[in-house]
């Protein structure tokens, strides 16, 4: 009972340290490696947590809560077709659970599997209408269908909701820019880093949009920040180069047009004389 205290407490280090001694006594303890694996979950050791569900499960088959949580760890470690066996298994033993349906959905959203996972979080919405991420993921579905305007909808009432979830700002930003709507995407941008300012994707959309409006130096800046974070964002690249490009070319030809005997030169070669 201690150790559930000191979990309840948030005090996971001294939980942990109190499962490690309980399971010395009974290795074959499928709970204590369970709600050990909730608090080294708790303290983000997620390797770790996934291998006291392991245990747990190799202990004490059919335990509703070991497979939901395994299955969630593996969809955050975006392990997907492993999380849709743990989440079918769920789903299998609490058939109206509404998070097991949304996440499974999510992982079916995450393979491009659009069909299957609007069937899910259909369903996750049916059995609990009040989870907001299962309406965040049928709105990711509904804007891979190019559906703006309900993703807009969708989203404008999650953050009626929820307003401080960077992720619906950023979700409802990059349909606002696939209307071209270009100040209220910004808007939306500026909210997701302003609530999460390690979101390189939002860094590299924002860029993306000053690039629309033809503002060089910023889109250069937040590309820059972009690649700073995530070196890999060939997003960012590219249009970073596109930007530099366009920028030297103004930069150019405002040199030409600020000297008048090079914009005669200029003239002349427009009107093909020597």
């Amino acid at each position: 009972m201690q150790d559930l205290k000191k979990y309840e407490n948030k005090d996971y280090k001294g939980a942990i340290m109190d499962y490690d001694r309980c399971i010395e006594k009974d290795p074959t303890n499928a709970d204590a490696y369970y709600n050990r694996g909730m608090a080294k979950y708790s303290l983000a050791q997620d390797d770790a947590a996934i291998l006291d569900y392991n245990k747990s499960i190799e202990l004490k088959p059919g335990v509703f809560d070991v497979y939901y949580n395994r299955g969630f760890m593996l969809f955050l470690e975006e392990d997907y077709n492993k999380a849709i066996t743990d989440f079918n298994i769920a789903i299998s033993i609490k058939s109206d659970h509404g998070k097991s349906y949304c996440y499974r959905g999510a992982c079916n959203y995450y393979l491009a599997k659009d069909e299957e996972a609007k069937k899910d979080l259909t369903m996750a919405i049916g059995y609990d209408q009040s989870y907001a991420w299962s309406y965040y993921y049928r709105a990711l579905v509904k804007y891979a269908a190019v559906d703006d305007q309900d993703v807009l909808m969708i989203l404008h009432w999650l953050l009626l909701k929820s307003s401080n979830e960077y992720l619906f700002y950023y979700q409802r930003g990059l349909s606002k820019y696939s209307l071209k709507d270009y100040n209220a995407a910004m808007a939306d941008f500026n909210m997701t880093i302003g609530l999460k300012t390690t979101y390189s994707s939002a860094y590299t959309w924002r860029g993306t949009t000053f690039f629309a409006q033809a503002k060089d130096d910023n889109a250069i800046a937040d590309f820059n920040k972009a690649l700073e974070m995530n070196p890999n964002d060939s997003q960012a690249y590219h249009f970073r180069g596109l930007s530099k490009s366009y920028k030297k070319d103004m930069t150019e030809l405002v040199q030409i047009l600020k000297k008048p005997k090079r914009l005669g030169m200029l003239n002349r070669r427009l009107n093909g004389k020597n």
